[in-house]
């Protein structure tokens, strides 16, 4: 059995025709390899390059968030503020309408 596939094989090897397919298959799958290798270069360029187009945005957001944060806080803080002068005005009249109404009652106890 060995003999016979080794018989066919080099009969096969001595025809020219059968040679010249072998070569054009060799020649073909070299052109197929570079422009595997081409394409994922262009691949993997475009690649880094999104990458960092992503990573720049990114960035960009974060500063912005960072931003319209501050902005935030700023105007809560400045909100707080304005609110507590008048929560101490409001607690001024109420004493004092308070010492008034006990003086009221003092001074009607006195006559």
């Amino acid at each position: 059995m060995e003999n016979k596939i080794q018989q066919l094989v080099n009969e096969l090897s001595k025809n020219e025709r059968v040679q010249s397919v072998i070569h054009d298959v060799h020649v073909l799958q070299n052109k197929l390899n570079t422009e595997m290798i081409k394409t994922l270069t262009k691949f993997k360029k475009s690649a880094v390059g999104i990458e960092k187009n992503i990573l720049i945005y990114k960035k960009q957001l974060i500063a912005q968030k960072n931003k319209l944060e501050k902005e935030l806080r700023a105007k809560a803080q400045g909100a707080l503020k304005a609110k507590s002068p008048k929560k101490a005005a409001a607690a001024k009249t109420t004493t004092t309408a308070k010492k008034k109404t006990t003086r009221k009652a003092v001074s009607k106890k006195r006559a």
